[in-house]
């Protein structure tokens, strides 16, 4: 196997971020592994000679840019972002610095060290969560509802200018629901975990939505980063083709 060019990916030892290592270096990628917290997503890889591993807080600029210039890497992945908890309340201010501050100090690294390749980790919960955006294109207005998703958004920004002002080739994936191996959370982790139990799958709304394998996620980030250099920027929206019934979800997983 011919060994491709060094790419960084940021939030490593993460759900989409580990998944994403994976397929990187099995398809011949030299990978360097952001991670802030937590590394034991990514323990996986250390044996691969073609993987490293390195600490970092994307909110602290400076450490940011001594990274990637030490580095040299062609492009950035960056799946790393603050998630809305789990029955707590979320503070306003640490969403900021990591999804909006934090991106925009990785896209000022990239313009100061001519990296001009980008791809994004967005969400289509932007489009807001009412029935009519399940079906919502890329030309959809956007109605963030909460913290996680208007910084979010303000990540998408920073990276339209920085293409518009500095030529930074940059791909914005917004994932729908996001599921698989490493996700605890969710409806599907939850319904497979009580299926397994002999536990009830308890279904408060039913509703439709849609969704998207974390491998298939790994593969779109791939393929965008291998079209960079047709594309100059683009927001693509990836899911499952169509809509699932969550009733119809939890049946096929107790069958």
């Amino acid at each position: 196997m011919v060994l491709k060019k060094k790419v960084l990916v940021t939030g490593a030892a993460g759900f989409v971020g580990s998944h994403l290592c994976e397929l990187l270096l099995k398809r011949g990628y030299r990978v360097i592994g952001l991670f802030f917290y937590d590394k034991q997503g990514a323990e996986r890889f250390r044996s691969n000679k073609n993987f490293q591993m390195v600490k970092c807080d994307i909110r602290n600029f400076d450490a940011v840019f001594k990274i990637f210039k030490e580095y040299k890497q062609e492009g950035i992945f960056h799946t790393a972002a603050l998630l809305p908890s789990e029955g707590k309340d979320d503070v306003p201010l640490n969403f900021f610095e990591v999804n909006a501050l934090g991106t925009l100090n990785l896209l000022e690294a990239c313009r100061l060290l001519n990296i001009k390749k980008f791809i994004y980790s967005s969400s289509t919960n932007i489009y807001g969560r009412n029935q009519k955006c399940l079906r919502a294109d890329e030309k959809h207005s956007v109605n963030p509802s909460d913290f996680y998703e208007f910084t979010k958004l303000e990540g998408e920004n920073f990276c339209k200018l920085y293409y518009q002002k500095y030529n930074i080739r940059i791909i914005i994936l917004r994932y729908a629901g996001v599921f698989g191996p490493g996700r605890n959370q969710g409806a599907v982790a939850i319904f497979i975990k009580n299926a397994l139990s002999d536990k009830p799958l308890n279904i408060l709304n039913n509703i439709n939505w849609n969704i998207i394998y974390v491998k298939d996620v790994a593969k779109a980030n791939i393929l965008a980063f291998e079209k960079l250099h047709k594309l100059n920027f683009e927001i693509i929206n990836i899911a499952i083709p169509g809509e699932i019934n969550i009733k119809d979800l939890a049946q096929k997983i107790i069958k």
